[in-house]
């Protein structure tokens, strides 16, 4: 299936054309494109598609264009997916069948190939990608001020690409060729004064200098007539070079830099971070916790800042990273880098393809990114030296995953998620990162399903809080179930949650699904702690002890101890101290969780094979 935007747009499937025809519907496949693998808001929807002036009905007409996008264009192929979230859509494309993510990756290349010296090759790449477009972006589609504004910013990223093709050709001499396009570009862009520069090089360059004067002429004339203002002063500089230059018909082309002579890579200024979520709810002493930890001492520090956010499985611990992130990254103009390293699942991230991808963003070329991790963590230590850069590790699972991710310099942060503390990574801050509130867990519900709904049965709201533990991944599922099912009552979903025949099923939705993300923590603990997790569901709650604990697993008391706080310390089991007596508690859904795993317990050891 491949999408074009790059010119009227496009949608084919196996050499078929499913491009819509209806204008509305082509219009809101060309924002979902644009904002590909993006949650596009029904807000912003309306705001494209009515402007000020939306019907009554623009949340139905709205889902009537989405039914028919999905069952006319997306169902067929199955090879885009278009997923409803708790505030909008999101369409789930690989980049790999859209026009315009080839262009970028070819100019991408292209910019490498150019900072490496090779011209000739950074040509190629450049007319390979300029080859895409087939006339102006999304010709023929009905814009309002937001695809408006996506538009000109592809035309935007279209000219920066062609003055770069343009200057790989003037290095490699090409001249006479590049004179009669030049012209075009400086009618077509009459105040654009890097074209007119460049055909003035040209000109000159291929002994037509009065020719060249010419043109600095009529674009002085133009930009005084037009805006009241002088030539840039880089203009003014060519102007007077070519003044003071001896006469010449013809210079020789500039010989290629061999490989020793080509200039470093510029050094890159990475924005890696996901985007914020939009309706980040509550959480505001933690917040001001990370943010304290981050802004301390920052000119005095000897070491990179670095703080530990950790918590129950669903509770919110990414989210409130990137947000974090996002609030702070002023702090960090040299830019923020991101990996997920996927610590609690079967096949974590390598740290040999974090590093190659740090390395890769902040501008090291690919031939110069050594083979082992040692290697590249001293060429990362390097790169990041005097730079402030914040990292953000999502989901590690031990010190030693994510010691050779932390950059040199203390002016540095790294704030790193995961279901363990992480207290043994040195100056490390670890922050516990509680379930909401019920005030939390209410707006939260209120954000995403709408303050009427909610506060018409703010009871039934808080019942759903208290059924979902407070947790924020089970509320998000909910709220997300609420909000695609506009009719259903909030005592409706309360009572499914509660007397279902299988809470847990009631928390699956989309890509929410409370169930898989314990089982990524479930099966990495040793078979006797899973053994003991299902087995201490059985205890009455609230809390229980280690002596309880003992007595219901048939071990010893320091056995069972032990046990305990391996859970503890994956976030499985919450423990506190009660008047010198250490009690332990399941959250809710764990207990609700391990109950289901001590139901399936004959199918363990298949389950547990290799694990």
């Amino acid at each position: 299936m491949v999408f074009r935007i790059l010119g009227p747009l496009s949608v084919t499937h196996e050499d078929r054309d499913i491009t819509p025809t209806a204008p509305k519907v082509r219009q809101v496949l060309a924002f979902l494109l644009v904002r590909r693998n993006q949650v596009v808001q029904v807000s912003e929807f309306v705001d494209e598609l009515w402007g000020d002036n939306p019907p009554d009905s623009a949340m139905t007409t709205l889902q009537t264009y989405i039914y028919k996008l999905r069952k006319d264009v997306l169902d067929p192929s199955g090879l885009a997916r278009l997923h409803t979230q708790s505030c909008g859509y999101l369409l789930d494309v690989d980049d790999d069948d859209i026009d315009a993510c080839h262009f970028e990756r070819l100019a991408q290349q292209g910019r490498l190939e150019r900072e490496r010296g090779d011209a000739q090759r950074a040509s190629e790449l450049f007319t390979e990608a300029l080859a895409l477009w087939r006339a102006p972006a999304l010709l023929g589609v009905n814009a309002g001020e937001i695809l408006s504004a996506h538009t000109t910013r592809l035309e935007e990223n279209k000219l920066r690409v062609l003055g770069m093709r343009i200057e790989a050709d003037m290095q490699l001499g090409r001249y006479e060729e590049l004179i009669s396009e030049l012209k075009e570009l400086v009618r077509s862009y009459p105040l654009h004064e890097r074209f007119h520069a460049n055909l003035m090089t040209a000109l000159d360059r291929s002994g037509r200098r009065y020719e060249a004067f010419e043109v600095y002429r009529r674009l002085r004339e133009l930009l005084i007539d037009e805006l009241g203002l002088e030539p840039s002063p880089a203009v003014q500089r060519l102007h007077r070079s070519l003044l003071n230059a001896e006469p010449t018909e013809s210079r020789p082309a500039p010989r290629p830099a061999t490989s020793t002579e080509r200039a470093p890579a510029r050094t890159a200024v990475p924005a890696q971070l996901p985007p914020d979520v939009p309706d980040f709810t509550g959480r505001e002493a933690v917040v001001r916790q990370v943010t304290a930890v981050l802004a301390a001492g920052q000119e005095h520090r000897t070491a990179p800042a670095a703080v530990s956010i950790c918590g129950l499985t669903g509770v919110g611990k990414t989210t409130l990273a990137l947000h974090v992130g996002h609030l702070e990254k002023a702090r960090y103009p040299h830019g923020q880098l991101f990996a997920d390293l996927r610590g609690s699942s079967r096949n974590p991230t390598s740290q040999l393809d974090v590093l190659a991808a740090f390395l890769r963003a902040l501008g090291v070329p690919e031939q110069q990114i050594p083979p082992t991790v040692e290697e590249r963590s001293s060429l990362y230590r390097t790169w990041t030296n005097g730079r402030r850069l914040l990292v953000v590790l999502d989901d590690a699972a031990t010190a030693s995953q994510i010691a050779p991710l932390v950059p040199a310099t203390p002016e540095s942060a790294v704030v790193v998620t995961s279901r363990w503390g992480l207290q043994v990574l040195p100056g490390v801050q670890v922050t516990k990162l509680d379930v909401m509130t019920t005030g939390e867990a209410v707006a939260l519900l209120r954000a995403m399903v709408g303050p009427s709904r909610v506060n018409a049965e703010p009871e039934e709201a808080e019942r759903i809080a208290d059924r979902c533990g407070h947790l924020p991944l089970a509320l998000r599922c909910v709220g997300a179930r609420l909000a695609a099912a506009p009719t259903w009552s909030l005592r409706k979903m309360a009572s499914l949650i509660e007397s279902g025949p299988a809470a847990l099923d009631q928390l699956r939705f989309a890509e929410f699904d409370v169930r898989t993300n314990y089982d990524e923590t479930y099966y990495r603990l040793e078979p006797h702690d899973r053994s003991a997790l299902r087995l201490l569901s059985l205890l009455p709650p609230p809390h229980f002890t280690a002596a309880t604990a003992a007595n219901l697993l048939g071990s010893a008391a320091d056995t069972v101890e032990t046990q305990l706080g391996r859970l503890v310390a994956c976030n499985l089991l919450e423990a506190r101290a009660d008047e010198g007596v250490v009690r332990y508690q399941l959250h809710r859904l764990t207990r609700l969780y391990a109950r289901e795993r001590l139901n399936h317990e004959f199918i363990e050891p298949r389950l547990g094979t290799n694990v």
